[in-house]
């Protein structure tokens, strides 16, 4: 393709070459580095195409050859200027173009990320965003050293960053770390560890403190599960002193969790009637130009554009969208749940409360939900029983403060 255009903007002959020394003429060519291309035989004589700037270097090989030569046909940018040298708008359009082009070449259209997976692209935009870097922005002003270690600054799971600007895109890579560590807490102020969540309890290890409790134990929210106050006796048997330390353990119980949602017995569905319509676009910044199929009658429509920036060649981008719009007809009423849609609304409710209760470190057991009917509504009902750590620390300080209100109230 660039070969082509780089013949088309010298310009490039077609030339046919007739008597018994063609073949000759032709290995005259190549012996004296002088390019042509496409060479075909026909009855009448010999074709194939010659640059214009090899072509005037040919006439004393001619001679040598003795054969003649007819230009059949002429093709590029400079006869095209020659056919229209009086055509002045041409020219300055032409011209224009060229002028734009350059013009467009010295800004950023286009900015792409590449690695980011914990970073969404839209929180790594609205950081470039504060770092004054953007769409539309002339790319000689964007420092790719300073974005670089700006980013690894602002984003401490982002391990390694490259920037770079290509034609009118700024290219963003950039590596997270895979494993993100939370930063560890103290572990020598003195604690112990309550019940987040209420269950029974059915195993624990205690690494440090003193356990309060014991496997089927049934504990609730807020209530000690290990110590962090222990009691030093004396050879009495008496309490000499008490030592605070700081309460660690794995503490382990089974929870139930209970879900509910209300719904109407009538809900609007949407059903397509067969009808398409297609349309393209073209945007430009805040600007948008589209042509759609006409379409008779009434009814609403739903649409689908699919957005393609123009870029003329590798990375030069161009500020211009082109849309590919689809519609479909719909038409839209309400009726009654069928059962089985009842039983596909419970059991998205039962997946979505089971991955959120997952995410948090619940391990399933069970998870059971009903439909239950009631008049004009219906209702999905679940209990999802899992074990969990319920462990959390309370620091021995707070629970000191608590104490002192507890005595004078």
């Amino acid at each position: 393709m660039i070969e082509r255009l780089g013949r088309w903007a010298q310009g490039y002959l077609r030339l046919k070459i007739q008597g018994y020394g063609a073949e000759r003429f032709l290995n005259l060519l190549k012996s004296g580095g002088l390019g042509y291309w496409g060479v075909r035989q026909k009855k009448d004589g010999y074709y194939f195409f010659m640059g214009l700037k090899d072509f005037y270097k040919i006439r004393p090989l001619l001679r040598k050859a003795q054969v003649s030569m007819r230009i059949v046909s002429r093709t590029g940018m400079p006869f095209v200027l020659y056919r229209n040298r009086k055509r002045k708008a041409l020219a300055a359009a032409i011209l224009s173009f060229f002028v734009y082009l350059y013009v467009m070449s010295l800004f950023i259209w286009n900015i792409s990320f590449e690695g980011n997976w914990h970073y969404s692209r839209e929180t790594l935009l609205d950081y470039l965003e504060t770092q004054d870097v953007r769409y539309g922005m002339v790319k000689f002003g964007i420092s790719c050293d300073e974005l670089e270690e700006g980013i690894r600054s602002a984003f401490p799971e982002v391990t390694w960053v490259s920037a770079r600007v290509s034609g009118t895109r700024l290219l963003v890579k950039i590596k997270e770390n895979e494993v993100l560590y939370a930063v560890p807490k103290a572990e020598n102020e003195p604690c112990e560890l309550i019940a987040g969540n209420s269950g029974t309890i059915t195993r624990m290890i205690v690494r440090q403190g003193k356990a309060a409790v014991a496997p089927g134990d049934q504990v609730i929210e807020g209530q000690p599960l290990i110590l962090g106050q222990l009691s030093i006796m004396n050879d009495s048997g008496e309490v000499a002193r008490t030592a605070y330390v700081h309460a660690d353990g794995d503490v382990y119980a089974r929870t139930q969790y209970r879900y509910e949602e209300t719904f109407s017995q009538y809900h609007t569905v949407t059903a397509k009637t067969g009808k398409t319509r297609r349309g393209v676009g073209l945007t430009a910044g805040p600007y948008r130009l589209r042509f759609l199929m006409p379409h008779f009658g009434d009814g609403a429509w739903n649409y689908v554009t699919e957005l393609t920036q123009i870029k003329l060649f590798g990375d030069f981008y161009l500020p211009f969208y082109v849309e590919d719009i689809v519609g479909e007809g719909v038409v839209s009423y309400e009726r009654p749940y069928r059962q089985e849609e009842k039983e596909e609304e419970a059991r998205k409710l039962q997946e979505y409360y089971q991955k959120n209760l997952m995410e948090k470190g619940v391990q399933i057991i069970e998870n059971n939900v009903k439909i239950q009917e009631d008049g004009v509504l219906w209702k999905v009902e679940g209990i999802v029983t899992g074990e969990e750590q319920i462990g959390r620390e309370r620091y021995i300080a707070e629970l000191e403060e608590t104490k002192e209100t507890d005595e004078r109230d």
